[in-house]
């Protein structure tokens, strides 16, 4: 998915200004890493890409499309095509990891046929394999956060918008995971993430022209050359 916007303001209730009068573009297929300290507007801002927070003037498009001018049915197709990895997510507690993954490809509208066979091989793959049948509360928080990962990212969506999705986690786990990232990135899939640059080292086991950088400061979105070592 491309995405563009254009003067983007927010401001929260409270007052807050975490946007003010941003520009930002993404083109289809590419890896933004969106660089910022911790309560800078980076959660708010994935979240207005994935029609969670309205803008409060401005102008945004996903895919050319307007996400809070949809109707309900229309969004609903739309995030479709969208996968998220939010902090503030859960797994099921009375599923298995299996099923929480699995439910989340029914939601998505993904062909049934061969899915269990799917999950099994990108547990394995992320060295969860013996996790499927386990229930959520019998996982450490690293694997819980590669579970939750591999939930946003099993049904290849067009767009995926990770929030922190590094941070806590342990280097090796950190470098599975960001590898997904860039497998998913090259397969086509549109990647948005954001994180402080102190969480970020996995980034530098990518080529940086394989990844776009930007820096959300004082509620304005510039180009950044990166993280600095």
């Amino acid at each position: 998915m491309m995405i563009q916007g254009f003067h983007l303001t927010k401001v929260h209730a409270s007052g807050a200004k975490v946007l003010d009068d941003a520009y930002f573009s993404a083109p289809e297929g590419s890896f933004t890493v969106v660089l910022g300290e911790s309560r800078t507007g980076k959660s708010t801002f994935l979240k207005m890409l994935g029609g969670e927070e309205r803008p409060t003037s401005g102008t945004l498009r996903v895919d050319r499309l307007d996400p809070y001018a949809l109707t309900p049915s229309e969004k609903n197709q739309w995030l479709r095509s969208v996968g998220v990895i939010f902090p503030d997510l859960e797994l099921f507690p009375d599923k298995t990891v299996e099923e929480n993954i699995l439910f989340i490809l029914h939601m998505k509208g993904a062909p049934s046929e061969g899915q269990k066979e799917a999950v099994e091989r990108l547990l394995s793959k992320a060295g969860l394999g013996s996790k499927g049948p386990s229930r959520p509360s019998d996982l450490s928080s690293g694997e819980l956060r590669m579970v939750l990962a591999l939930r946003a990212m099993i049904f290849r969506p067009r767009l995926l918008l990770a929030d922190e999705p590094l941070q806590g986690l342990d280097e090796r786990t950190a470098g599975v995971l960001f590898k997904f990232l860039l497998e998913l990135n090259k397969g086509g899939s549109t990647v948005v993430l954001s994180t402080s640059p102190s969480s970020f080292p996995a980034a530098k086991a990518a080529p940086e022209k394989d990844l776009r950088f930007v820096r959300l400061e004082g509620g304005k979105l510039e180009p950044s050359e990166g993280v600095t070592p």
